[in-house]
């Protein structure tokens, strides 16, 4: 239980701790039940359009009818959710309204993914659409296509659905601006377990006895030395609660290496303090009886 208490594997114990609540929050997120009805606007603007610049002899006729603007609506009616949408979930069925001054010309079902989910879509008023409460499936999706006399871009779709609490009414480039900063929160979420897992990689490598071989070997290093080195900075910070543990750590790394160190920490005053603590003394006695451990060249 010794490793536990070292201050780099307590760093990456809260490295590890805080990447799996970051994945279990999106996964959760990803995997539970949800019912979502998501409308797209594909389009809503003019195809023609009188507007004062234009000679009050032109004029714009739709089925022998005087209009000053033609306008399409493309609508796209997606369900994003996880669960179906069901026709005994509809409280009420999709609407669809425009300006109270404007008509609607026509309304038709462009296209389904996959065929046959059959909206029927109605004009039931001169400015309302009512679709049919169909079967929804995760994944399904439908465009409508509205022409529109007369209306100034005003746009509602409302529904009562069980489960769904607000249809998603977005634009298309929203929707985008949305996605790019989705997809930018992804990329930082794996980007940071990415770091995560290189420090802890890092560490584990690092600080693996046949890595430290190595480096001796290849460098000179001096472990001995250098987790000396670290108890006497330990020794000269810190608060007297977490002091002493950290030094001790440290001691007990480099006894293990090199255990003439224990000579060199029993007469350094710089450890005074711990001389008499029974923590150092069972660290003594734990390596008193091991064979002095040869030097490194």
């Amino acid at each position: 239980m010794r490793i536990l208490k070292d201050p780099v594997w307590q760093f990456i114990g809260a490295l590890v701790a805080i990447a799996a609540i970051v994945v279990s929050v999106a996964l959760y997120y990803k995997s539970r039940p949800v019912k979502t009805l998501r409308i797209d606007i594909l389009s809503n603007s003019p195809l023609v359009s009188l507007n004062t610049d234009i000679p009050k002899e032109l004029q714009i006729l739709y089925r022998g009818k005087s209009v000053q603007t033609l306008s399409l609506i493309l609508l796209r009616l997606a369900n994003t959710g996880t669960e179906p949408i069901r026709e005994s979930d509809y409280s009420e069925p999709i609407r669809v309204s425009v300006s109270q001054n404007a008509e609607i010309g026509q309304v038709l079902v462009q296209e389904t993914r996959p065929d046959g989910i059959y909206l029927a879509p109605t004009i039931i008023a001169n400015n309302q659409v009512e679709l049919a409460k169909v079967l929804l499936n995760p994944g399904d999706q439908a465009v409508l296509k509205i022409l529109v006399l007369n209306n100034d871009k005003t746009l509602k779709v409302n529904a009562r659905i069980a489960g769904v609490r607000d249809l998603e009414l977005q634009s298309v480039l929203e929707r985008s601006d949305i996605s790019s900063k989705a997809s930018a929160a992804m990329w930082a979420l794996y980007v940071f377990l990415g770091l995560c897992g290189f420090v802890i990689l890092f560490f584990s490598i690092s600080h693996s006895r046949k890595i430290i071989e190595w480096r001796i070997k290849r460098f000179g290093f001096d472990p001995a030395l250098y987790f000396y080195t670290q108890a006497q900075e330990a020794m000269l910070r810190g608060s007297s609660s977490t002091r002493i543990s950290n030094v001790i750590r440290w001691l007990d790394r480099a006894f293990r290496w090199d255990n003439s160190y224990i000579e060199r920490a029993k007469n350094e005053s710089l450890f005074s303090d711990i001389h008499g603590y029974h923590r150092f003394l069972a660290l003594i006695e734990k390596y008193k009886a091991v064979a002095p451990s040869p030097k490194t060249k």
